[in-house]
């Protein structure tokens, strides 16, 4: 007879690893059963946030290890730079591969593990869900889905994407300040935002990536533009390599019977910035202290702040529609707003007082652009 568990989760990746970790502290006795189509965890994502008073802490709460921390960011383009001391904030850096692992360490004694398993259909009867794979069928009550698989109409904005290709690179000479983070570098493009994010783990070693936000982002081109970039720092040695394309849109799921969307098809990726870390941490501390059930689930549901998501809805029209805009938007929104407002706005933490500053700080006539255009 095939075993029915109280909880399936379907892959193993940051939302649902940071999901389980809270929730089998608080809750043992069911039976869970976490599938992933990937056989093992690789070296290729990296994960920063941003830590303080006010914000969670993520370092101490899932008791992680951090690459490395910094407290002085720079943001710039071709007519200005600003370079600001965040203390007493840090913008904090972890390996992505090391976080799985320990956050999979963590659960594996109370959560049955299969790696290369790819869901492929999912039939809800008679109260139990049927996940279909190549090799074998499971069988759950509830369902935690973080694939990424939303539809058109749960789009509830411009659809624009964040594509990226790094590299973590290691040079034979003292290049780059170690104490400063470059957020953003931005290149002139008129057609579509794009700049440069460098975390300088040494004077010598340094994770650079060339990031563009487009509504077709090609991968290949920024290739070749990220190779130019690199070139300019002379011979060096690649220690790895990442790469991917984030949607970064308002994503508003459907309500399913028995099944919770979590991550990225919940919207999970804040929409303006494509960082997904802190808005699961957030979620997944303040999760109910009820064990979760058929007459619950919905209280586990994420909820966006309606106004947050407002203010990304005007950031993503003027990503969409005034690309050459953005670099003068973001660098006056970090020159202008207080920088601990600031990081609280980027972290889902800001007070009224924090988005009134915020406000305040935008450039008005492009804002007002973002805020009537579809």
């Amino acid at each position: 007879m095939n075993k029915t568990y109280d909880l399936i989760v379907i892959g193993a990746g940051l939302s649902s690893l940071m999901f389980l970790n809270q929730y089998i502290k608080k809750f043992s006795s069911q039976s869970i059963l976490l599938l992933e189509q990937k056989k093992i965890i690789k070296q290729d994502q990296t994960f920063c946030v941003w830590e303080g008073p006010g914000l969670q802490n993520i370092t101490k709460n899932f008791k992680l290890k951090p690459k490395r921390i910094w407290k002085k960011i720079v943001v710039k383009n071709a007519e200005e730079e600003v370079i600001k001391d965040i203390s007493p904030y840090k913008y904090v850096c972890f390996d992505g591969k090391e976080v799985l692992e320990k956050l999979l360490k963590d659960c594996k004694d109370k959560v049955t593990v299969i790696n290369n398993r790819k869901v492929n259909k999912i039939i809800y009867k008679n109260s139990v869900h049927e996940i279909k794979t190549m090799d074998k069928n499971y069988y759950g009550k509830l369902i935690i889905d973080s694939r990424v698989n939303f539809k058109e109409h749960e789009i509830k904005s411009v659809f624009v994407k964040q594509a990226f290709i790094g590299h973590e690179i290691e040079v034979e000479h003292n290049t780059w300040n170690k104490n400063e983070v470059h957020l953003m570098s931005f290149k002139k493009n008129k057609n579509e935002i794009e700049f440069t994010y460098l975390l300088p783990f040494s004077s010598k070693r340094a994770l650079i990536e060339t990031t563009v936000f487009s509504s077709s982002p090609n991968l290949k081109h920024i290739g070749r533009r990220h190779q130019e970039i690199l070139k300019q720092y002379g011979p060096y040695r690649v220690q790895r390599e990442e790469k991917a394309i984030i949607p970064m849109a308002i994503i508003r799921p459907d309500d399913l019977i028995g099944v919770l969307k979590i991550g990225t098809s919940a919207g999970m990726v804040r929409a303006s910035s494509g960082y997904s870390m802190r808005r699961i941490a957030n979620w997944v501390l303040k999760l109910n202290n009820n064990e979760i059930s058929i007459n619950n689930l919905s209280q586990y549901k994420y909820q966006p702040n309606p106004l947050l998501n407002w203010l990304d809805k005007i950031f993503l029209n003027v990503i969409y529609n005034f690309p050459e805009k953005g670099p003068y938007l973001f660098v006056k929104l970090f020159s202008k707003a207080d920088i601990s407002a600031l990081i609280r706005f980027l972290s889902d933490d800001a007070s009224k007082f924090d988005l009134l500053n915020i406000l305040l700080s935008m450039p008005k006539k492009i804002m007002l652009k973002g805020l009537f255009k579809k």
